[in-house]
């Protein structure tokens, strides 16, 4: 593994992430402790209950957790902190070119699907890159995308917290807290992060997959893959429905349902007729 130069590009990503986190978030955390501690007792176990169930999907099951590991450190990590420049970089582009008041509106639509979609599925094909064994099809592209997904959302869950407990004045610690969590978790989490990379993830997947099918045919589902997350990503972010949290969440968990089924079909059909896909991609291949 250690021989592949992905690897490399995966544990740069990051260190970078764990160093940006060291100067951004941690000072915050030692500050609102009581924040912090509240935050952790509740986003560790649904991190982790979360991770279980999406390592329990068939591909990542087989192949040695390790890859999911670093799928999950990628998306906390490495992914958080690039999109943590780029939002605020081009966000700033985006005031300037534009205006306050449309940036304001619009930046989070336009921007964070753009560079937070990109750096999230740039762990999914490091993974690829660093065991290409892994992704055996499209539902393996769909179970990482997820964990990536699910580490840049529970990092920035804890932004959120803090973000909430600043905006107040940082007097009601306890109860800012609960409040952010309660907003992400029961009115965002089901349909967040880790929907969107799955989806990309697996478009992603089937093209490293199918050498059965044609190049122009396989680039074309990754691609069409990518957009649809970041159109999810715009939609969810958008002043749109502003209101309607439940109108404009379903409609994401739905098209992700959707994406797993697909994906699931594809994988039990490739183990029933042996497909040269399943073929090319075999557990059994170590390095």
């Amino acid at each position: 593994m250690t021989g592949r130069p992905a690897f490399w590009v995966w544990l740069l990503g990051v260190v970078a992430g764990l160093l940006l986190i060291n100067t951004t978030l941690v000072p915050q955390a030692r500050v609102f402790t009581i924040g912090t501690m509240i935050a952790l007792c509740v986003l560790v176990p649904v991190l982790l209950a979360a991770f279980w169930l999406f390592t329990r999907v068939r591909p990542l099951r087989a192949a040695p957790i390790g890859y999911s590991w670093m799928a999950l450190a990628w998306g906390g990590l490495a992914a958080f902190g690039v999109a943590f420049l780029a939002n605020t970089a081009f966000s700033s582009l985006l005031t300037k070119t534009t205006s306050p008041l449309f940036a304001d509106r619009w930046a989070d639509a336009i921007v964070a699907p753009l560079d937070e979609e990109t750096a999230k599925l740039a762990g999914v094909a490091l993974i690829a890159l660093i065991a290409p064994w892994v992704m055996s099809g499209a539902l393996a592209g769909f179970g990482y995308g997820a964990i990536v997904g699910l580490g840049f959302q529970i990092v920035e869950d804890f932004l959120y917290v803090f973000n909430t407990i600043i905006a107040t004045g940082g007097i009601q610690q306890s109860g800012d807290t609960v409040q952010s969590l309660f907003a992400r978790l029961v009115y965002s989490a089901w349909w967040s992060h880790w929907a969107m990379t799955a989806v990309a993830g697996a478009g992603l997947a089937y093209a490293i997959a199918r050498t059965d099918r044609t190049l122009a045919a396989r680039v074309t589902v990754a691609v069409s893959a990518w957009i649809l997350a970041m159109l999810m990503h715009a939609w969810w972010d958008s002043p749109l429905l502003s209101d309607s949290t439940f109108a404009k969440g379903i409609p994401l968990l739905v098209v992700a349902i959707v994406v797993f089924i697909v994906a699931r079909h594809l994988d039990r059909r490739s183990i029933a007729y042996g497909d040269a896909q399943r073929l090319s991609h075999t557990w059994g291949k170590v390095e």
